[in-house]
């Protein structure tokens, strides 16, 4: 049997007009993909009947028939009208839960309280909008109207943010030199050439101090708007199209790209297990948490995008208070976040809004991309993959304090984590990595 083709869900559902603000999200590959993938859906089907029950490779088959199936139902949703609207809005959204799962409720509820609360330190403050402010405060109100009790415990909170303070140290102490590149170029942003030159200083000096394997990495440039590590071909994708970064942005990237995608890919190369080096299945969700997780650890707050992600689509959801909020209504909300955020921190000023905007846009379309995003109809077509960030965050958080629990230290975590590209709270990782080891 020939390879059957591999469901890119993310190409076939990615805006053209992506961060305009136009009233209708464009797809100009969705329809050609779903007649693409059904011309080999017999193939994909056999796969999945052939695998061994229970398997990895009957999981992974079963996630490939169901995305396939999934971009059906979003073809079908963009060219609904009338009351077929909210059918396939549902079946989009409920498809979506399915496969990438959805924000938890009373995690929801405790950080939007949170944040509606240190809006409270911010009224009369020079500085802020109070348009936006009021706003916010407007929206947030009424959903712990009776919800005091529903408010979580922050000690289990505050128990985790010491230990990945404490994985900080560490991480710091063993990559020192890298961040000093950052905090002593006395720049106040970094270009992406700049970028470029202190990701190829920092190979050069992992090459030299830390494990000579390192020698095999490069860095590129890719014409994108994100970062990419791709453990396969031993390259660091530094993108071409995103904007200037602040020395945070540059310590969050080093952290995160370099001290976690690339380390573990590079280690995991060591085992002799391709997968272990490119990912095992289902490995994603821890990896991408451990990145943002030693993103705090490094710049001692949660990456934005993570907060950022979670909680909108808990809004657009409905999860907090049942009431679904449609893709205008949602920008309005992460608008004004990102604008009083901006102006705690000293950083925007009227040249910078329609940055901003575009910024904003960029992020809501994310949540809405695969049905058309406007007001038509009652019900709201949801795509919930960006929970993962911060479900795998919270997971690994989670697995590091109940490690320092037992009586690890910071150190022997951070050497166990950085094998491999796996799961430590997977069995069957864990099982594996073991196995390949003692070989």
């Amino acid at each position: 049997m020939s390879k059957v083709p591999y469901v890119k869900v993310l190409a076939a559902i990615n805006p053209s007009n992506s961060g305009t603000g136009e009233e209708v999200l464009v797809y100009k590959g969705l329809s050609a993909a779903v007649q693409e993938y059904a011309r080999t859906n017999p193939e994909r089907v056999a796969k999945y009947r052939d695998s061994v029950v229970g398997s990895p490779e009957k999981v992974s088959a079963a996630k490939q028939l169901a995305s396939e199936y999934f971009l059906r139902i979003a073809d079908n949703l963009v060219h609904s009208h009338g009351e077929d609207r909210d059918i396939w809005a549902d079946r989009f959204t409920k498809a979506s839960i399915e496969l990438y799962g959805e924000p938890d409720p009373k995690e929801a509820t405790r950080l939007l309280w949170s944040e509606y609360k240190s809006l409270d330190r911010l009224q009369d403050r020079e500085g802020i909008s109070e348009q936006h402010l009021t706003f916010l405060r407007s929206v947030y109100a009424p959903m712990f109207a009776n919800k005091t009790d529903a408010v979580a415990d922050e000690s289990s909170v505050k128990t985790e943010r010491e230990a990945i303070h404490v994985y900080g140290e560490v991480v710091r102490a063993r990559y020192k030199p890298l961040f000093d590149l950052i905090d002593t170029s006395g720049r106040s942003e970094f270009s992406v050439k700049d970028l470029q030159q202190l990701f190829a200083l920092a190979l050069e000096w992992l090459k030299d101090n830390d494990d000579p394997d390192w020698s095999e990495w490069v860095v590129v440039e890719s014409d994108r708007t994100t970062f990419s590590v791709d453990a396969a071909n031993y390259k660091i994708k530094i993108a071409s199209r995103r904007e200037a970064a602040t020395p945070q942005d540059a310590r969050a990237l080093i952290a995160h790209e370099l001290l976690v995608h690339a380390l573990r890919g590079k280690n995991g190369y060591k085992t002799g297990d391709k997968k272990l080096a490119t990912g095992l299945e289902g490995y994603l969700e821890a990896e991408e948490g451990l990145g943002i997780l030693t993103e705090e650890a490094i710049n001692g707050e949660l990456p934005g995008k993570a907060y950022d992600r979670y909680v909108d689509i808990a809004l657009a959801l409905g999860s907090v208070d049942g009431v679904q909020r449609s893709r205008k209504q949602l920008f309005q909300i992460s608008f004004a976040r990102q604008l009083i955020r901006a102006q705690v921190k000293g950083i925007l000023n009227e040249d910078g809004l329609p940055s901003l905007r575009r910024k904003v846009w960029g992020h809501v379309d994310r949540i809405y991309r695969g049905g058309p995003g406007d007001d038509l109809g009652t019900r709201q077509a949801i795509f919930t993959k960006d929970v993962a960030y911060y479900i795998g965050y919270k997971r690994m958080a989670a697995y590091i304090t109940e490690q320092f629990g037992m009586g690890k230290t910071a150190d022997e975590v951070f050497v166990y984590l950085s094998q491999a590209k796996f799961d430590p709270t997977n069995l069957e990782h864990v099982e594996r990595l073991t196995q390949v080891k003692s070989l």
